[in-house]
């Protein structure tokens, strides 16, 4: 990673139980859970968190089957800051590391579709990242 880079890495669903990632995070053992998580890592090069680089990470969500959502787009201003926001020092000038989760209602999503996040990370020196995560169904 260049020191001046930030990118996002994976975005995925997983239960509230646990981290891995899940194609029906809305549902337990056939029990269904009122929210579940979405996992998101990022990395950004060792200038960008030594001064604190500031950030705007956009979140939405979209039905891939031709549903809808009430899901808000969630827009989130934040910095590469170690130790706030999901960030830690991977030290001797290696970058930063994000490992974060976004706690997410179920009822935004009606039972029967597939879903969809799409996240993109924009920096203040110009620098976009986007990625999408695994598919879901509610």
């Amino acid at each position: 990673m260049q020191t001046n880079d930030i990118q996002l890495v994976r975005l995925y669903t997983s239960k509230t139980a646990g981290g891995v990632q899940d194609d029906t995070p809305a549902e337990l053992g056939g029990s269904p859970q009122p929210e579940f998580y979405l996992n998101i890592v990022a990395e950004a090069g060792d200038n960008l968190g030594d001064l604190k680089a500031a950030y705007t990470l956009y979140v939405r969500a979209t039905s891939t089957s031709g549903g809808s959502t009430t899901f808000t787009r969630q827009v989130l201003s934040e910095t590469v800051t170690d130790g706030q926001y999901g960030w830690r020092d991977l030290k001797n000038n290696n970058g930063y590391s994000k490992d974060a989760r976004l706690l997410v209602k179920s009822s935004d999503f009606p039972k029967g579709d597939i879903y969809q996040f799409v996240a993109i990370i924009q920096a203040g020196n110009g620098i976009v990242s986007k990625t999408v995560s695994n598919e879901f169904i509610a």
